[in-house]
């Protein structure tokens, strides 16, 4: 199923005529593909008890990392109809800063696959897949689409295992493991102001923000020092009342991506 949203400042909204024809409504499959369609969406195979979902996107369109930016839609994972499936631990890989109009969306182009582990409810037995994915896609346009993914274990591919494996790779570390320190956070009316430390110099780096759902983070104005190793952050925002949220820091730089997490 195909629905058309409005998703962010600056972007205009299609017709549901205009949509009709381009874009049937989605049946069950694995691998979804429609005549000029904008998406295909697939579950991959990797090894042992990992799987991926593998979203390939038509020229200019995008799909959104867990949190969107300003008036995206975040995607939603339903796995009732699975068998043997006590849960699914996803990876996000490290997100883009996209700009459309005047809004800031992130996600990715092109392509994207997210790691996804798979937990039995009884170790040894196989796993049965079935994936209600419900998830916003956006070019000149946003679309909310739902698609039905179905999966069987099987003998990976190599070509999956591949891609997994890059993808996997491009998941923020934690801290610690990246080599990346918080040094100062201060909270200011409209701003909040971070200085982060870096083992190893950064060239272009940008901070993705995350906290209570009243809370909003625009884009920031980076300071980093001549050698590369320290950088702040000054991030316009608004603040939701509640200040026991903590706050997931998320740095991606060409060098690294990594994630802390502030605690009030």
């Amino acid at each position: 199923m195909i629905t058309i949203i409005q998703c962010a400042r600056g972007l205009a909204v299609g017709t549901i005529a205009v949509l009709a024809l381009l874009w049937p409504p989605a049946a069950p499959a694995q691998g979804l593909q429609l005549p000029h369609a904008p998406v295909r969406a697939a579950l991959i195979q990797g090894s042992g008890d990992e799987i991926g979902l593998q979203v390939r996107l038509g020229p200019g369109w995008k799909f959104y990392w867990r949190t969107p930016g300003e008036g995206g839609v975040p995607a939603q994972f339903d796995w009732s109809g699975s068998q043997n499936l006590a849960g699914a631990d996803i990876a996000w890989p490290a997100p883009q800063r996209i700009t459309i109009g005047k809004a800031d969306l992130y996600g990715y182009t092109d392509e994207v696959v997210l790691p996804i582990r798979l937990k039995p409810a009884q170790a040894g037995q196989p796993v049965s897949v079935q994936l209600t994915l419900e998830y916003g896609v956006c070019k000149d346009i946003c679309i909310l689409r739902t698609d039905h993914l179905q999966h069987h274990g099987r003998p990976p591919a190599a070509a999956d295992l591949a891609q997994l494996a890059k993808w996997r790779a491009r998941v923020p570390q934690p801290a610690t493991a990246a080599g990346l320190q918080l040094l100062t956070v201060r909270r200011l009316p409209d701003a909040l102001l971070i200085t982060l430390q870096s083992g190893m110099p950064l060239s272009n780096p940008d901070l993705f923000v995350e906290g209570a759902p009243e809370s909003w983070f625009g884009r920031p104005q980076v300071s980093l020092s001549p050698d590369g190793r320290e950088a702040q952050f000054r991030l316009p925002t608004t603040l939701a009342n509640d200040e026991s949220q903590p706050l997931r820091l998320t740095l991606v730089d060409p060098a690294l991506a990594a994630e802390l997490v502030l605690r009030p």
